[in-house]
Formats: structure tokens, sequence, C-alpha cells
């Protein structure tokens, strides 16, 4: 009953809601753990929608586990989207994704609070923050891939 109550909340409040800032220490760093131990924060090519030829890059943070009331309290506390899969022989996966500018104040919010993935999240936020002053600029993808092999050379966690 708990979930279907928060479904109906979800779909009457916090489909495009903005997220409370006035979040607790406690919640950003509870979040940030989760982030580190579950989620994934990407950049990822898309085809434009304006025109076949051409290709957009979009931040996208995501966290799937099988705890549908963790993935509730992250849209319900700071938007994005929840969806499930079911595979066979499986049990269900809640995803939560959030992206563009919501990944962006989202990032600012936890990251002081992260550990293994604060390399990736300033990353992150520094590609969104210039996408905003320079739409449709490539040296930022390649200045995330050399940060990302430089990384690797030096066994970082990235």
């Amino acid at each position: 009953f708990i979930f279907l109550l928060m479904n109906l909340m979800g779909l009457l409040l916090c489909q495009e809601m903005p997220m409370r800032l006035s979040m607790r220490k406690t919640d950003l760093a509870y979040t940030a753990g989760i982030i580190d131990g579950e989620g994934c924060i990407g950049i990822y090519k898309h085809p434009s929608q304006s025109s076949k030829d051409k290709i957009r890059y979009t931040l996208t943070i995501t966290v799937a586990m099988t705890n549908e009331w963790t993935i509730q309290w992250l849209r319900f506390a700071y938007g994005g989207s929840v969806k499930s899969q079911q595979r066979p022989l499986r049990k269900r996966v809640w995803i939560w994704t959030v992206e563009a500018q919501q990944a962006l104040v989202f990032l600012k919010l936890i990251s002081p609070y992260l550990h293994l993935k604060h390399p990736q999240a300033e990353l992150a936020i520094k590609f969104q923050e210039n996408k905003k002053r320079q739409p449709g600029s490539n040296h930022l993808l390649e200045e995330a891939q050399s940060i990302i092999m430089k990384g690797m050379k030096h066994n970082a966690i990235i």
C-alpha cells in the first residue's frame, strides 16, 4: 500500500518536481553513499532530434537496485524518473534516472560527500556547466577522455 501511495504521490507531485534544496547533511551523505556504491555517472551520446547528422551528449545519473523504497526516496528527494525491469528468474530491478541540468544540481549537492565517484562527479559538473556556455562543443568530450585515460594510467579510481 505504501508503494502505491508513493507512486500516486510521484505522479502528482514529483514528475518534474525541483529538488528539495534543504536536505540535511546526513541525507546528502547517505545519498552520496548510494551513488558511490550503486550509482552510475555518465555522459551518453544520442542522435539529435533536430538533425539526423548531429549528435548530442547528455549527463545522466542512474541508480539501479532491487530495493524500491530507496529508488522512490531518490525520486521524491531529488526529482528525476523511475522505471522498473523484470527479467526471468531474477528480482525486479528499480532504476532512478536524473539528467542534464537536474543532474548538475544533484551532483553539486552530493559531491562533497562522494568518495569513489568524486572524480567522475567533478568531470560531469564541469561538462554540464561548460555545455551551457558553449553548446555543441566537442572539446569537452576530448578533455573528459583525456582525464579518464590519465586516471587509468595512474590506477586512479574513476
